[in-house]
């Protein structure tokens, strides 16, 4: 089957329309054996149907739990994406600022840290990552994630003193953390806190 095709079946199974102000989308799957609605966010509702169903009954059948769903989107608490006292209307603007604070202070702090106790990396990259804070390859490039500037400096400089001693250290065993623990003697407890924070 072509990319066309693939993409023409896909458009036949599912359709999107709005109603009262929320945004439906009605989805045919194959192994669904009823209609369901999932709210997805205050203004976006996922509704899943047999493959055999018509829109026009998942479309009444939404309709008739309007209310209902109008209710439910009320007790969603929306996302607020602030940094520095200031809020943004979306999260492509929340991150667009937090990759600008990323580049002027990351790098700089990366090198400051390295020095001090005697670590080299190769490169560094800046990236978005929705589930860690950092990582360090075998060839020693590290990634920090930009969401770090949402962090307390404390935490930040733990994620990039980890990452530089994974330079030396490629794994989490004992020599990893007997040589963090040297630079840093509080870092078990800042670990702790960190794994409580979560990714933007």
């Amino acid at each position: 089957m072509s990319l066309l095709n693939l993409f023409s079946k896909k458009r036949s199974c599912q359709k999107i329309e709005e109603i009262d102000g929320i945004k439906f989308k009605f989805r045919k799957n194959p192994l669904s054996k009823c209609v369901r609605i999932s709210l997805k966010s205050q203004d976006s509702v996922l509704v899943t149907l047999p493959r055999r169903a018509s829109f026009e009954y998942a479309r009444n059948f939404a309709l008739k739990n309007l209310n209902n769903i109008k209710n439910a989107a009320k007790k969603i608490c929306p996302k607020v994406y602030c940094l520095d006292g200031i809020t943004y209307a979306t999260k492509d603007e929340f991150l667009k600022k937090l990759r600008t604070k990323a580049k002027d202070y990351l790098p700089k702090r990366l090198d400051e840290i390295a020095h001090s106790y005697g670590y080299k990396y190769n490169k560094l990259a800046l990236k978005y990552m929705k589930t860690r804070w950092g990582s360090c390859s075998f060839k020693n490039n590290i990634n920090l994630n930009i969401c770090l500037m949402t962090l307390e400096n404390e935490l930040i400089d733990y994620v990039l003193l980890h990452e530089l001693v994974h330079t030396v250290e490629k794994n989490h065993g004992e020599g990893f953390w007997a040589r963090l623990l040297i630079h840093m003697p509080d870092a078990r407890v800042r670990n702790k806190v960190l794994k409580s924070r979560k990714v933007i």
